[in-house]
C-alpha cells in the first residue's frame, strides 16, 4: 500500500464526516446545468417575465458555452434559448447518434419535441397515439411524457391530464426533486388559459430559486444517495463515530412504503440503486437496530427482479441492467437466505454480452467495480460451473481495467480521456478486491488519487452521473465520497486466488 494512504484517508474521512448535517444526512446539492437553465430562459422569454432573472440565466448560458460547453445536445438547447436558429430534428439525432441504449427512441422524441417547442413550435402531427406512452415507468418520466404529449396536441388533453400536470404548480421544491420534469410540465400547462396565471406564478418562484450563477440544476440534490455511499466508506474508516448511527437512523426514516429508497429527501419513487447502497450501509452500520428496514429493503429489491434474474433501475419489467443487478447482488449477498437469488443474478451478469456498461454512469469503471464485487459473492455452495465462470469473468474485468489504465495511474470516461478522481476511484475499488497480481496497478491508482487531493483534503472531479441518460449532471459532494469509498477499500492484503 502507499505509505501516505492512512493519513490521507483519515483526513478525507474527517472532511466527509463534517459534512453530515443536523438531520443526519450529507447535503449533496446539484450544480446548475445547461438544459434546465435553457428551458427556464425559454419559459421566461415566452411569458415576458422576470427580466432580471432572465438576464442572469442568459449570462450563465453564454458563459458556460464560452468556457465549459457541455454535450452537443445541451449546447443546442442553450443556443435555442438564446435565440439562435437551429434545425431541431437533425440537431437532436446527431447529438444522440453515439448513444446506444434501450431508451434512445424515447430520448429522440423527448428532445426533438422540446427543442421544437422552444424554437418554432411546429410539432409533428403524424405521431402514433402511443408515442408518448410511459405507463409503468418512473413517476417523473410519466409526468414528463404526458407533458410532451400535451405540448404537441393540447386540445386532445383531458381534464385528468391537466390535473396530473398541475403537480408542477405546487409551491416549494419541485415534485420528486426534479427540476426538468417541472419545467417540461410548465411548458405544457401554459397552453391552457386557465392554468397560465399559475404557470407565471410558478416561474416567478423558480426564478427566486436560481443558483448564484444564474442556472438551475437537473435535480435538487442526492442527499440519500450520497449519505448511503459515504456511510459504507465511513463504517470502514470511522466505525465508532456516533454520527454514523445518526445517519443510519436518518436513512431508515426515509424508507418509502414499498421498502425502497429514493435518491433524496422527498422522493417517493424508489429505485434499485439507492436501495442497494442504503441496504448495504444499514447492514454494516446498524444490522440489529434496523432489522425491519433491512428486511423491507430486501423485499423491495426482490420484487423488482425480472424473470431473467437481473434488476432494472426503477420498475419491474423494465430492461435489466448490469450495474443495477451487480448493486443488488452486493446488497443481498450477506444474507444467506438470499443465496439462490444472488446466484441467479450472477448468472444474469455472466450471460450478458459484455460487462462494460455506460448508463447512469458515463464511464466504464462504475459498472465494472460493482460487477467485480458481485462476482466474488458466490459461496462454495454455489454450482461449480457458476463459480468457475464468475472467476473467469472477474479476471477479464480486472484485465480490462489494467489494460485501460492511463500512464498517470488513473482512468477517465473513455480510454485515452484525461484521468479524473471519480472514474479512478471506481477502478480502485475493483483492484483493491482483485488478486495480488493487480497490486502494481492498484499502487499506481492510489498514487493518482493521492496526487489529486486538494489542499483542503477534498477532491474535484469531472462528473459521471447521467440523467436523463446520457446527459451529465454534477453533484460536487460525490467526488469526496467516491474517493473515500476507494481509499476505504484499500487495506493490507491477504493471500487471494
Amino acid at each position: 500500500m502507499h505509505p501516505h494512504l492512512p493519513a490521507r484517508r483519515a483526513r478525507l474521512a474527517r472532511r466527509v464526516l463534517e459534512r453530515i448535517g443536523p438531520n443526519g444526512l450529507i447535503p449533496a446539492p446539484g450544480s446548475s446545468r445547461v438544459l434546465e437553465s435553457a428551458l427556464l430562459l425559454a419559459l421566461l422569454t415566452k411569458e415576458d417575465l422576470a427580466p432580471a432573472a432572465a438576464d442572469l440565466t442568459r449570462r450563465y448560458l453564454k458563459h458556460t458555452l464560452d468556457t465549459d460547453p457541455p454535450d452537443a445536445l445541451q449546447c443546442a438547447f442553450a443556443h435555442a434559448a438564446l435565440g439562435d436558429a437551429l434545425t431541431g430534428s437533425t440537431t437532436v439525432r446527431d447529438a444522440l447518434a453515439s448513444f446506444d441504449h434501450f431508451s434512445t427512441p424515447r430520448k429522440l422524441l423527448t428532445f426533438q419535441t422540446l427543442l421544437t417547442e422552444i424554437t418554432d413550435g411546429a410539432h409533428r402531427r403524424d405521431l402514433p397515439a402511443d408515442a408518448f406512452d410511459a405507463h409503468g415507468q418512473q413517476a417523473w418520466l410519466q409526468l414528463q411524457m404526458l407533458a410532451l404529449k400535451t405540448i404537441t396536441a393540447p386540445r386532445a388533453a383531458t381534464c385528468d391530464d391537466w390535473s396530473r400536470l398541475a403537480l408542477a404548480l405546487r409551491p416549494g421544491p419541485p415534485w420528486q426533486a426534479n427540476h426538468l420534469a417541472r419545467l417540461v410540465a410548465l411548458l405544457a400547462l401554459r397552453k391552457h388559459p386557465t392554468h397560465q396565471p399559475a404557470v407565471r406564478e410558478a416561474l416567478l418562484r423558480i426564478s427566486a430559486e436560481q443558483q448564484p450563477d444564474g442556472g438551475l440544476p437537473f435535480v435538487t440534490g442526492m442527499d440519500v444517495f450520497a449519505s448511503a455511499v459515504a456511510g459504507i466508506a465511513l463504517t470502514r474508516t470511522c466505525p465508532l463515530d456516533p454520527r454514523l448511527a445518526a445517519t443510519a437512523d436518518a436513512l431508515a426514516a426515509r424508507q418509502n412504503p414499498d421498502g425502497g429508497f429514493g435518491f433524496t429527501v422527498g422522493v417517493t419513487q424508489s429505485d434499485v440503486d439507492d436501495t442497494s447502497y442504503t441496504l448495504e450501509f444499514l447492514r454494516a452500520a446498524a444490522p440489529v437496530r434496523h432489522t425491519r428496514t433491512i428486511t423491507a429493503a430486501e423485499e423491495y429489491l426482490l420484487a423488482q427482479r425480472n424473470p431473467d434474474g437481473g434488476f432494472p433501475t426503477f420498475v419491474h419489467g423494465a430492461p435489466s441492467e448490469i450495474a443495477m443487478t451487480a448493486g443488488a447482488v452486493n446488497a443481498l449477498a450477506p444474507n444467506p437466505a438470499r443465496r439462490p437469488d444472488v446466484e441467479r443474478a450472477v448468472a444474469f451478469l455472466l450471460e450478458a454480452d459484455h460487462l462494460v456498461e455506460r448508463s447512469w454512469s458515463r464511464n466504464a469503471t462504475n459498472a465494472l467495480f460493482r460487477v467485480t464485487l458481485a462476482l466474488a459473492t458466490l459461496t462454495p455452495s454455489a454450482p461449480a460451473p457458476l463459480r468457475a465462470a464468475a472467476r473467469a469473468a472477474r479476471r477479464r474485468a480486472i484485465r480490462y481495467l489494467t489494460e485501460t489504465q492511463e500512464p498517470d495511474g488513473g482512468w477517465g470516461h473513455e480510454p485515452g480521456d484525461a484521468s479524473d478522481p471519480i472514474s479512478t476511484a471506481y477502478a480502485t475499488v475493483a483492484l483493491a478486491a482483485a488478486p495480488a497480481s493487480a497490486a502494481p496497478a492498484l499502487h499506481r491508482a492510489l498514487g493518482c488519487l493521492l496526487a489529486a487531493q486538494q489542499p483542503d483534503g477534498g477532491y474535484i472531479s469531472r462528473t459521471d452521473q447521467a440523467g436523463p441518460r446520457p446527459l451529465l449532471y454534477d453533484v460536487p459532494a460525490l467526488a469526496d465520497i467516491w474517493v473515500l469509498l476507494a481509499l476505504s477499500a484499500c487495506r493490507p492484503r491477504s493471500g487471494r486466488e
